[in-house]
């Protein structure tokens, strides 16, 4: 059996987003959190922490803007082709390919001259080209696989989301009650916010 997409409502919308290659930096530094804290950088006793911290600050930034920050590869799997697909989670760098299972069963990759990136758009879309099509998959779990890159190098990442990130570090190094309870860990500081709106991604 084939699906048509064409036949379908918003469910076909939503993707299932999958992490394939984490990021391997972050976009604060330890030596520019230290920096920060007014640690000496000869102080190595609370790097562990200094380091789970900007992990903190890491999901909290993210988590609100809705968007990663550093260089990172998703895989995107879709029932069925949606009428365009958007791309969920940050800026998008490229799309590796779109892998689908078509009416017979057999796996292919979608030629590029079949859809267009919007990379312009935040975060971005893919859509059908002029002259290109999405075609009819077969009737499976994950029939559609779109493998994509999205995200920044430290140095691309803006300086208000790095303070942002230094102001969130700062707060739980000075409380660490907040961390070990986890009572505040999800609430940012008013101040955050303000830095970190401009850079907000909208809910799709």
């Amino acid at each position: 059996m084939i699906y048509n997409y064409l036949n379908l409502d918003s469910y076909i919308n939503y993707g299932k987003l999958v992490l394939k290659t984490a990021p391997t930096g972050t976009a604060i530094s330890l030596a520019e959190a230290k920096q920060h804290l007014r640690v000496d950088s000869d102080y190595d006793d609370d790097n562990d922490y200094i380091t789970a911290l900007i992990g903190v600050a890491t999901n909290q930034v993210e988590e609100f803007t809705r968007r990663r920050l550093m260089t990172q590869t998703f895989n995107l799997y879709f029932d069925v082709f949606p009428p365009y697909i958007d791309l969920q989670v940050g800026i998008v760098q490229s799309v590796t390919h779109i892998k689908y299972y078509d009416a017979s069963n057999s796996l292919q990759t979608l030629a590029a001259s079949e859809y267009d990136l919007d990379d312009k758009i935040k975060p971005g879309r893919i859509y059908q080209s002029n002259n290109g099509s999405f075609p009819d998959t077969y009737e499976r779990p994950n029939a559609v696989d779109i493998e994509f890159v999205v995200g920044r190098t430290a140095n691309e990442v803006e300086d208000a989301i790095k303070q942002a990130m230094l102001i969130i570090v700062g707060r739980y190094y000075e409380q660490r009650q907040d961390v070990v309870l986890g009572t505040q860990v999800a609430e940012l500081p008013l101040m955050v916010e303000y830095m970190l709106t401009p850079y907000r991604f909208l809910e799709l």
